[in-house]
């Protein structure tokens, strides 16, 4: 019986291996080789001292943190607010993850006529009051925020059905001892709700922000990684280094200390919630 197991799980076994293991084992291994074919840190080296490395890092940072705060708080609230809706729960539940359901492509290149300048509903709605709306995804100093709005509201919907299957989760018994001795809302949410929901919102913003930190499609649809660098992350650096530079090694490097970078968050978050387990 336990060889006829392993028999059935080879298939899947090869396929992980050549998808999944081999890639990861090459990208790290031409990471740290040199054009000459000998160990070197040399790849780290040129991407740390490349032009413009710094925004890129802060960029990232800033995409990453404020794009995962946004969507948090909103699915949070939203899935919060959704406990006190009676009739008509599972409509609005299935209106707020529309968004979700789109492709980051779709959305991307919505949004971006949507903003245009010239031609954007947008900007055609705040001229109609009197309002001279900015080129959002054009201007350095508007396109990051655009980006990172365009990002927390697709994947909001997906704090909210993570959060949300927390609240209907909740024991009863708690929210209503908290009631009976007078506590408020508000104390209740911070005293009672919170606490017991602690490890799902930890992994909910574990996954968002791994998600977030690696973000391609809205921001290459949208900006491209422009204007100029005021929107290049990590991850656009990376793409061109493989596909406009034709630099390999380099990518490589990119994807190992994003690799890094997401392992550190993933095991404090994991620590964290060790902690609340013990």
């Amino acid at each position: 019986m336990r060889r006829f197991a392993l028999i059935l799980t080879l298939p899947l076994t090869v396929v992980l291996l050549a998808l999944l293991i081999y890639p990861l084992i090459y990208t790290i291994i031409l990471a740290f080789t040199s054009d000459k074919g000998g160990a070197s840190l040399g790849n780290f080296i040129a991407i740390v001292t490349a032009s413009g490395f710094a925004q890129v890092v802060t960029n990232t940072l800033i995409f990453t943190c404020a794009s995962t705060a946004i969507s948090f708080l909103f699915g949070f609230s939203l899935a919060y607010a959704m406990e006190f809706v009676g009739a008509g729960r599972r409509f609005f539940s299935s209106i707020l993850i529309l968004p979700m359901a789109l492709m980051p492509v779709v959305s991307g290149l919505t949004w971006s006529m949507m903003l245009n300048p010239a031609l954007g509903v947008v900007n055609a709605l705040l001229r109609v009051v009197g309002v001279h709306g900015p080129g959002w995804a054009t201007q350095a100093d508007t396109a990051l925020a655009t980006v990172i709005l365009i990002d927390a509201w697709q994947w909001t919907p997906f704090c909210f059905l993570i959060i949300h299957a927390g609240f209907q989760s909740l024991a009863r018994e708690p929210l209503e001892a908290a009631l009976i001795d007078g506590a408020t809302r508000w104390q209740t949410l911070r005293m009672v709700i919170i606490p017991l929901l602690r490890n799902i919102l930890l992994v909910t913003l574990l996954f968002r922000m791994m998600d977030a930190f690696k973000a391609f499609d809205t921001i290459f649809v949208v900006t491209k990684g422009g204007p100029g660098r005021a929107t290049e992350t990590l991850v656009i650096r990376a793409f061109m280094q493989a596909f406009q530079f034709y630099e390999p090694r380099t990518t490589a490097a990119i994807g190992v200390l994003l690799l890094i970078a997401t392992m550190l968050a993933t095991r404090r978050i994991g620590d964290l919630i060790g902690q609340e387990v013990e």
